[in-house]
């Protein structure tokens, strides 16, 4: 499996920044690669479904 970008894969591989050796999710706004969207389930984790949606309170999203 490719590591992606998502909050899962930050947590689960410890993706840093390059530069200052800070998780990845600290330095940079984690969006879904499909709709750009931070609240999307899939820029939470790549296994949920991209919901093209910026709404609060998404099933499986990180910010509720």
């Amino acid at each position: 499996m490719n590591k992606c970008e998502c909050h899962r894969c930050i947590k689960e591989f410890s993706l840093k920044d390059e530069f200052s050796n800070l998780p990845l999710s600290s330095t940079k706004m984690i969006v879904c690669p499909k709709c750009g969207n931070k609240r999307c389930p899939h820029a939470s984790d790549h296994d949920l479904e991209c919901t093209n949606s910026n709404e609060p309170g998404q099933q499986g999203s990180t910010y509720k």
